[in-house]
């Protein structure tokens, strides 16, 4: 029976929820932690309750589908060992963390260019209030933030990230993190690429400041009567704009690469190196299909559920 068709009143919900109350905390924990590591919802700016809310409504909206992955616990809940039980939690935290990290490493990138070219804009000192999150942040920050979250959402990046979120319980076993040195070479590429794709965000006004400051050191020398620090300030915010404006159509096409094949292929990276390299992964099983036997998990349940894809052109 499909596990939808068991779940049509709400007291159904609750008795399916009790009976499997060790899925539904690993998937909420996983959830959770996603949604602390991800950029537009794990900022200080967004309330506390709007979080927990999309928690609460992710789990419930996955729970009927990856509940295959957690059978029937051995033992209640109360009898689990309390150390492996934490072990456990850490584990679905730092798989949620690292699906969250390989979305945030993308506005992490924004961030820099912003920053690196609000700088030489001259608004190195200059910020604006966030009522929101109640901090100083720089004026060219925010406009790039914006901008990327408002493409992030036009090229459905959210599903994205959302299906590789609700495919990482296929991919990864419940508590079947491990801290693998393919992983820590895929941060530190993540790193460099993310300082390489910030420079590219803000190349154009870079380079179009710097030939403005030579033309305007040559000017100084030519004409030393021309008071040219007084007219730099007004004169780089107003180049720098009309550039950034300009090059708008470069900067939307740079991020919707990176926020489309780009960032499918790094999830699919982050979750391979998550889980272990000995787990195998059934060729060809779907979410249609029935579930498959994997090995015993070391934690608080031993988990049976799907083979992974059977290749990364699927995802």
């Amino acid at each position: 029976m499909h596990p939808m068709s068991s779940m049509n009143t709400i007291s159904d919900v609750v008795e399916v929820i009790w009976r499997h109350e060790l899925a539904f905390l690993y998937i909420m924990t996983r959830i959770g932690a996603f949604t602390v590591a991800i950029p537009l919802l794990g900022s200080g700016g967004t309330p506390p309750y709007i979080k927990g809310l999309f928690v609460v409504a992710a789990t419930f909206a996955l729970f009927p589908v990856v509940r295959y992955a957690f059978p029937e616990p051995a033992v209640p809940m109360y009898k689990l060992d309390p150390w492996m039980f934490v072990i456990d939690m850490l584990s679905e935290i730092m798989i949620g963390m690292a699906i969250g990290l390989g979305v945030r490493a993308i506005f992490a990138a924004v961030e820099v260019g912003a920053e690196v070219s609000g700088m030489q804009m001259g608004f190195g000192l200059a910020g604006a209030f966030d009522p929101i999150s109640n901090q100083q942040v720089s004026l060219m920050r925010q406009v790039h933030i914006a901008l990327a979250a408002l493409i992030f959402l036009t090229v459905n990046g959210h599903h994205a990230v959302l299906y590789a979120l609700s495919k990482s319980f296929e991919w990864v076993r419940p508590a079947g993190f491990v801290m693998k040195g393919a992983l820590v070479d895929q941060i530190i590429r993540m790193g460099s690429d993310m300082f390489i794709l910030g420079m590219r965000i803000g190349a154009p006004v870079i380079i179009a400041l710097i030939l403005a400051q030579m033309a305007m050191g040559v000017i100084s020398r030519a004409v030393p009567q021309i008071q040219i620090f007084l007219i730099s300030f007004p004169l780089m915010i107003g180049i720098g704009l009309i550039v950034f404006g300009l090059s708008l159509s470069l900067y939307t096409s740079l991020l919707q690469g990176q926020m489309t094949r780009t960032l499918e292929l790094r999830l699919v990276d982050v979750l391979m190196n998550v889980r272990p390299t000995d787990e195998p992964m059934v060729a060809g099983h779907t979410i249609k299909d029935g579930p498959a036997e994997r090995p015993a998990s070391k934690g608080a349940i031993k988990p049976v559920g799907h083979g992974g894809l059977a290749d990364k052109g699927e995802f």
